[in-house]
């Protein structure tokens, strides 16, 4: 049985471990069009700031490929598939493949501006290749410019921050981190950002850059305001790379249409995980594209699994996220900006200390928590499992334990859920 894995991040790697587990004699080839073995993309922050080595960020030791014969090709770029002989093709080279996963990840979204693409300091900031040019541009004088104050663009600034003489961030919308906190909280990161010698600029975007050749100098925002620039990170956001898949003929809709519980795409040869994949959210059952690393690798296992004829499947998924910004730990998960008459919250609030829980009916659908995490896997739990509150004993706005739930019901999860 051949084995074909395109791509060799999250999704990829768990793909081709599952595939391993449930079938020992398979040949397994991971073609990644990057050239390192599979790392750890989260990390390249912590390279930026100096904090981690590339050594320190691979995910398996280049043994373990060679322990379990999986053949991983860098520098490997998938141009096509062919469904019909069963091929992809690299270059002037086809791989056969019996069956096909697809874990492309994303890729940066870079929106409409003038004078910006193709100049040599405008780099994106996803990838290892992408953080190290940012490295190497970045310096004690360098006026940096960060477009986008998500999870990528802030990470980014406050790499950048220790570096470059100044970092300005410009967001469109009117506060930062929109996608996993409420404007409350977002006030209260953004201060504390700012103290770290981040400044902001929001409701806004660059719209033109100017430039000595090939060199951007300034930007100038919406609102007229021009800023000097000697660095400029593209960082508004990530799109599901599936041009690929497009092309080939399968399903796609803003993301790769999968199975959400097998992970087979319109062709039963083909699987797809990861960014590049449309999930169902299980606390509210929309479908969108939740870019994170605890589903690339669910997805991912669950692809490999079922590739190999195995019956795991993908149970349910939702968003989480853990992250800290000199030294402030945010951690948010679930529904963080339900919309609905359904939906109400609570809020404690002392200092820089914010907690705030999202509830739909008696179930936890949501939370905010900001320098007030401890044992936050219980609201977690609480969250994946619908756990009706009213059987709780005692206020779950306090530091939850275990001890929220019964003696019948803490017993059973002390023993890992058997009952002896």
């Amino acid at each position: 049985m051949n084995y074909v894995i395109v791509g060799a991040c999250a999704a990829g790697l768990a793909t081709a471990e599952a595939v391993r587990k449930a079938d020992a004699k398979g040949n397994i080839t991971m073609l990644t069009e990057e050239a390192y073995f599979p790392y750890s993309r989260p990390s390249i922050s912590y390279f930026l700031k100096g904090k981690v080595k590339e050594s320190d960020m691979a995910l398996r030791k280049p043994s373990f490929y060679k322990t379990n014969n999986i053949n991983v090709i860098t520098n490997a770029k998938v141009t096509s598939i062919d469904r019909k002989n069963k091929t992809v093709k690299v270059g002037k080279k086809s791989f056969p493949y019996d069956k096909l996963c697809l874990a492309t990840g994303s890729k940066p979204f870079v929106p409409p501006m003038e004078n910006v693409e193709g100049k040599e300091n405008a780099v994106t900031f996803l990838d290892l290749a992408s953080a190290k040019e940012l490295k190497s541009l970045a310096n004690e004088n360098t006026k940096a410019v960060v477009i986008g104050a998500g999870l990528i663009g802030m990470k980014a600034a406050e790499g950048l921050v220790k570096i470059c003489k100044s970092v300005d961030v410009v967001e469109l919308a009117p506060r930062v981190l929109p996608s996993i906190l409420d404007k409350t909280s977002a006030r209260q990161v953004k201060k504390h950002l700012e103290n770290n010698g981040i400044k902001f600029h929001l409701e806004n975007t660059v719209v033109k850059a100017q430039s000595k050749g090939k060199h951007i100098t300034g930007v100038t925002l919406k609102d007229g305001k021009t800023l000097k620039c000697d660095l400029l990170v593209l960082a508004v956001g990530v799109r599901p790379q599936c041009e690929l898949a497009e092309s080939a003929g399968l399903e796609v809709n803003r993301g790769i249409i999968t199975d959400i519980h097998t992970m087979q795409t319109s062709d039963k040869d083909i699987y797809a995980a990861g960014d590049c994949t449309v999930s169902v959210d299980m606390l509210d059952g929309s479908k969108k594209i939740i870019a994170l690393w605890p589903n690339a690798v669910q997805q991912g296992r669950v692809a490999g699994y079922q590739r190999a004829s195995e019956s795991n499947t993908v149970d349910g998924t939702y968003s989480v996220n853990a992250i800290d910004f000199f030294g402030l730990r945010i951690c948010t998960c679930g529904l963080i900006n339900a919309q609905g008459e359904q939906y109400f919250d609570k809020i404690k609030s002392d200092g820089d200390v914010y907690k705030r829980l999202v509830f739909e009916g008696d179930r936890l659908v949501g939370f905010v928590l900001i320098n007030s995490s401890e044992n936050a896997g219980i609201y977690t739990n609480l969250i994946s499992n619908k756990v009706d509150l009213s059987t709780l004993e005692g206020d779950i706005m306090e530091t939850p334990s275990i001890f929220l739930f019964d003696k019948d019901t803490r017993i059973q999860k002390l023993r890992g859920g058997i009952l002896l």
